[in-house]
């Protein structure tokens, strides 16, 4: 055997860890080493299947794996040997026997050898991130490849010599594209930068999601060539990430209608659980017969909260002491019941805890303080969350518009004492 030194910064990392005697590091850097396993000459060009590499030692066999060209050298003196390059998680996805044993730059000071178990156990996390593209690859499906590339972050090598740009918006962005056997110009992108250094070796790179790879796609003819040189391999036509962009786009603003319905929705039936903070509710238009009953711009300003009928007893026998919900001005002696609250505030509609059938309703209400504005009540009502000020009034409106006064806040006990 020639002698040997670490030719690349895994090799670097394996002897230091060998050399510390740290097993646990040296097979987690194995876990993304690319790892190359010698292959026949017609294998290598693509006219003959590729097959596993294997010697028998102590009634063993072993399959023969290296981590780098200067390895084999060292290891085979004047043998030229063809290989192609693997990750662990390609041989852990295939191993062939449970008996064999992979061996790892066998002799040298960073040699390894593993049962196919602990192959298992080291590429486990890279097969787990990897499951579903690979079984996209697998079934050649290209909507489970494009699903799949939806959810996983993407590596673009940049071009050597480009600029240092790393904006895929910037018009001096490095965009590395090369042509294919046919000529057709291709972007190669991975999905892990063990795959990366498994086709390019160490590389200057920069991580995108699949959304802005599909934004920034800079040409409709060049196609995406997915983990090139790797066991994971897939390609895709320019148009196919182009229409990737366009769905995306759709579902983006699915999604942002969703949202917007989901808060109308809420708007709608607006009530707030106990100490949750919201948003203003669009407010309905009152009925001819309500529109009397607006807030007295004649009286001060008190500020009120519509209960829940379930959390009454939240307050009377617990001590709760938050106000949450649309805070708004209280209308005055004798102008609110039940249903015309609820009007006027957009209570009701489906998910509502409240109804027009109605016999009463709870209500918190107080002067406005530092902390509660007098602005609250004034213009729409408001979504807020709040400790209750001192002397703050559980109020119970009955639906022939008494106003009954149940019980007021005492902070210094945190009681709410009966009226």
């Amino acid at each position: 055997m020639t002698d040997w030194g670490p030719a690349t910064p895994t090799e670097e990392a394996l002897l230091a860890a060998a050399e510390a005697e740290d097993r646990d590091t040296l097979l987690a850097t194995l876990a993304t080493a690319p790892l190359l396993l010698p292959v026949s000459p017609e294998a290598a060009a693509g006219r003959a299947p590729v097959a596993w590499p294997t010697a028998r030692h102590d009634g063993r066999t072993h399959v023969i794996a290296f981590t780098s060209p200067g390895a084999i050298a060292a290891c085979l003196p004047g043998q030229s040997v063809t290989y192609h390059v693997f990750a662990l998680a390609d041989l852990a996805a295939d191993w062939p026997d449970d008996d064999w044993l992979l061996t790892i730059d066998a002799g040298l000071p960073i040699g390894v050898r593993l049962t196919a178990a602990e192959v298992r156990a080291i590429a486990a996390p890279a097969l787990d991130a990897e499951r579903e593209l690979r079984e996209a690859i697998g079934r050649q499906e290209p909507d489970a490849l494009m699903a799949a590339l939806l959810r996983a972050e993407l590596l673009l090598p940049l071009r050597p010599g480009g600029s240092g740009s790393r904006d895929l918006s910037d018009p001096d962005f490095p965009w590395w594209c090369l042509p294919d056997e046919q000529g057709q110009p291709c972007l190669p992108v991975f999905t892990a930068e063990a795959r990366l250094r498994q086709a390019l070796g160490d590389h200057d790179l920069v991580a995108v999601s699949s959304l802005q790879l599909a934004e920034q796609w800079p040409d409709p003819s060049w196609q995406l060539v997915l983990n090139p040189g790797t066991p994971l391999a897939a390609a895709l036509p320019g148009e196919a990430v182009r229409t990737l962009r366009d769905w995306l786009g759709q579902l983006r603003q699915a999604v942002t209608d969703a949202t917007d319905e989901e808060r109308r929705r809420l708007a709608t039936a607006a009530y707030a659980e106990p100490a949750t903070v919201g948003v203003p509710a669009q407010r309905t238009a009152p009925d001819e017969d309500d529109a009397e009953y607006e807030p007295d711009p004649d009286l001060p300003v008190r500020l009120q909260v519509v209960i829940p009928h379930r959390y009454l007893p939240s307050y009377l026998e617990d001590g709760y002491q938050r106000a949450a919900g649309l805070v708004h001005a209280w209308a005055g002696p004798g102008r609110d019941t039940p249903t015309r609250l609820y009007r006027r505030l957009g209570l009701l509609g489906e998910g509502s805890p409240f109804a027009e059938s109605d016999e009463w309703v709870a209500v918190l209400r107080w002067e406005p303080d530092e902390d509660t504005p007098e602005e609250w009540g004034r213009g729409r009502p408001r979504m807020e969350s709040v400790v209750v000020p001192d002397g703050t009034g559980l109020h119970c409106l009955h639906h022939d518009g008494r106003d009954e006064l149940l019980a007021r806040f005492d902070a210094a006990s945190g009681r709410w004492l009966p009226a």
